[in-house]
This record gives C-alpha cells, structure tokens and sequence, in this order.
C-alpha cells in the first residue's frame, strides 16, 4: 500500500509539469480512447509524464480503482489501445 501511495505521489507531482499540454497525436483512434477513458474521473495525465514501466504499473492501479468504485473496467481493445498510445507517448 506504501508503495501504491509514493507512486500516486510522484504521478500527481509530476503531472503539474505538463499541465495544459495538448496531448501527442489527439486526432488517433487510440488518443480519442485514452482521452474518453482516462479524464472521467480526473485530467487527462500528458504521456510524457511517465515512462511506459510506471504506465503500465498505472493502469493496474487505475483498473483496481475503477473496479473499487463500480465502474466498467477497461474492454481488451481498450486496454491495447491504451497501452499502444501510452507505450508510444511515454518518455
């Protein structure tokens, strides 16, 4: 859980570096995904925030706390589409 919490802490902290940053390639299938699921509960997160280790650890976290709220989890194309774009934007 500690680390849960430290990670979350960096996440937020490092965020307000690329606060108001149009994100890579908005017009792509995968961007338009990203965007739709990722800003529902809170701003749309600029991929060059993290690097695709801490991503992929992040999506993990985000789909324990979707699950911990009631929402829908991520479909598999999602998931993908999500991990493409992030995997291709991260820094």
């Amino acid at each position: 859980m500690k680390g849960i919490t430290v990670m979350l802490g960096l996440f937020f902290t490092v965020t307000s570096a690329f606060a108001g940053m149009p994100i890579p390639d908005a017009d792509t299938p995968q961007a338009k995904v990203y965007a739709a699921r990722c800003s529902v509960c809170h701003a749309l997160p600029h991929p060059k925030r993290l690097d695709w280790e801490h991503w992929r650890h992040m999506l993990d976290v985000m789909d324990t706390r979707m699950a911990q709220r009631g929402m829908p989890a991520l479909s598999d194309e999602d998931r993908r589409m999500i991990s493409a774009y992030l995997e291709h934007h991260a820094r």
